[in-house]
């Protein structure tokens, strides 16, 4: 699915300023496309995958840093530091609302199977959310 049109025109062509991509290979050229001028693609996860294909010169005309890190290969010491500083200095953030998830649609819990064939069908764009009681 192409969504890097989607964001720019909610950003009327500007871009987002920072992308923590979860996905990898198959979001990471779309991600590129999303980025504004000197974003930030923060590249965690990989669940579709190890490769994916690059435009050096939008990276380089964009001015965009790409970081790759993970929790898994770190020792604990270092994870628990992690842990604590996303406590202290993102949390605050979602609290007051300067950072909220793009939430696409809330099903019910009851409704699990309907919500699960909505991200199969790859149509979702954000936040998919089962909402309990």
């Amino acid at each position: 699915t192409d969504f890097a049109d989607a964001v720019l025109a909610k950003t009327d062509g500007r871009g987002v300023d920072v992308i923590l991509d979860l996905v990898g290979g198959a979001y990471f050229e779309q991600n590129l496309k999303c980025l504004g001028l000197k974003g930030l693609l923060m590249l965690v996860g990989l669940t579709s995958g190890r490769e994916a294909r690059i435009d050096l010169g939008m990276t380089l005309s964009k001015r965009l840093k790409l970081i790759g890190t993970t929790l898994r290969a770190r020792a604990i010491e270092e994870k628990a530091d992690a842990v604590r500083a996303f406590a202290t200095e993102v949390v605050p953030l979602l609290v007051n609302g300067r950072v909220c998830p793009n939430i696409d649609r809330v099903f019910d819990v009851g409704d699990v199977r309907s919500a699960h064939e909505y991200l199969e069908s790859n149509e979702s764009f954000g936040k998919v959310v089962l909402e309990l009681g």
